[in-house]
């Protein structure tokens, strides 16, 4: 497929033919630098082989059934997850509409039923991968399984740095715990917030900080509090800005709302129902409250002098963004 060619997509094996396919399964939250890894070696597979490659992934995201308390947070939406898979250079994506009775599937069942839609002959997967009831479809299992069936079953090893296994779990960890540069160093990219520029309580223009408010997907695993050095993306629209970003419920005013209000740097127009891309690049300090306005805004201060300190150190320049960013 050409590096412009939108891969076909497919529910719940509806409209798939089978045909000769090399196949990766994943849940791919956030489509990380592990991911990415694994799609290639996918695609690089289907490539010398001369098939399709497709990817298979699950919505909603298997924890958001089966452990919806426990489960944190999404890193990025539904319809992200598909735009950024859809730019790995794959043929087709089937999402698969989760649910507690696809979760009680045997691997037989589930591996039986894709031979059937798809014709894989390689199935490609992480290490840690496993599917079917209490996640008993395991590597071992898999390839005995595939064995049967007609195909090889490959797994890529994890990737690591220094800071530990690059992992969805561990990019909604850092999130939580406001290490936002953790988390661009495991994603490849910024951790991202979007949505349409919302009206707030019009404090941040009186006080000389206007700012454009977005309200987080709740579905999103929850940002910490604190001030953000940021970059903010208007789709469509070529150039980025430096901005700094205020998440929390705002304790100094009261208003009880968490937004994520972001004030862009020299710059000054009406964003009002547009959409916006707020990228967290490194929080800066914490939330904290302040003895009224006159003090809040002389930290506003502080906080934009080590904003613009952070780009500088980052020789920060507007940048041009593909069509997707």
């Amino acid at each position: 497929m050409s590096a412009l060619a939108k891969p076909k997509r497919y529910r719940n094996w509806e409209g798939v033919d089978p045909r000769p396919r090399v196949i990766t399964i994943g849940t791919f939250d956030g489509v990380h630098l592990g991911h990415r890894f694994l799609l290639a070696e996918t695609v690089k597979r289907a490539r010398a082989l001369d098939v399709l490659a497709m990817a298979v992934t699950f919505e909603p995201i298997p924890a958001m059934v089966l452990r919806p308390d426990a489960f944190p947070g999404r890193i990025c939406s539904a319809e992200e997850k598909i735009q950024r898979l859809a730019i790995a250079g794959l043929d087709e994506i089937t999402t698969l509409a989760f649910s507690r009775s696809l979760s009680e599937l045997s691997p037989e069942a589930f591996l039986e039923e894709m031979h059937r839609c798809a014709q894989p002959i390689e199935l490609w997967v992480g290490e840690a991968f496993a599917l079917g009831r209490n996640r008993s479809g395991d590597l071992p299992r898999l390839q005995e399984i595939g064995a049967r069936l007609g195909f090889n079953v490959h797994a890529v090893k994890r990737l690591a740095d220094d800071g530990g296994i690059v992992s969805s779990s561990a990019i909604r960890r850092a999130v939580q715990e406001g290490d936002v540069a953790f988390a661009e160093r495991l994603l490849g990219r910024p951790f991202r917030v979007t949505g349409p520029v919302i009206h707030g309580a019009h404090l941040g223009r009186t006080i000389g900080y206007p700012t454009a408010n977005v309200q987080p997907a709740p579905e999103l695993v929850p940002l910490a509090d604190g001030i953000y050095a940021s970059r903010t993306t208007i789709p469509n629209v070529v150039t980025d800005h430096p901005a700094m970003t205020y998440v929390g419920t705002r304790p100094t005013v009261n208003t009880g709302a968490r937004l994520v209000e972001t004030h862009l740097l020299d710059f000054d127009d009406d964003l009002y129902g547009r959409p916006l891309n707020v990228d967290l690049l490194q929080r800066l300090r914490e939330d904290a409250t302040f003895e009224g306005l006159n003090a809040l805004v002389a930290q506003l201060v502080r906080d934009e002098a080590a904003t613009r300190e952070y780009f500088s150190g980052q020789g920060a320049t507007p940048t041009t963004h593909s069509s997707f960013d």
